[in-house]
């Protein structure tokens, strides 16, 4: 594996812990039950990580790296909903990851 789609990979993993840190903020010992969080605000979570979810992981399987390049920095775009990218984490990953496939010939 080249080193772009390793950090695609990565980057596109953190984007599931960004999606369930709000779940077991929910489920946390001081509100204890998930009405205090909303579960309505975690669906509308999902909606948000599944195109960047799905941006990252395609392109870090896709061989041609231009395509693959353009499809993670988009991935890294839209993960900024995302609880800022994880911390900015996932955002940064698949940024570096994005511009590694577009610069490397």
């Amino acid at each position: 594996m080249e080193t772009y789609q390793v950090l695609g990979l990565i980057g596109t993993l953190f984007l599931l812990v960004g999606v369930f840190i709000p779940l077991f903020l929910a489920f946390s010992f001081i509100h204890h039950s998930i009405v205090a969080f909303g579960m309505l605000s975690f669906f509308f979570l999902l909606v948000f990580v599944t195109v960047p979810f799905v941006l990252g992981l395609v392109g870090s399987i896709i061989k041609d790296r231009k395509v693959a390049g353009i499809l993670l920095i988009l991935a890294s775009v839209f993960s900024l909903p995302i609880f800022f990218g994880v911390f900015g984490i996932s955002f940064v990953l698949l940024l570096i990851a994005g511009i590694l496939a577009l610069t490397k010939p």
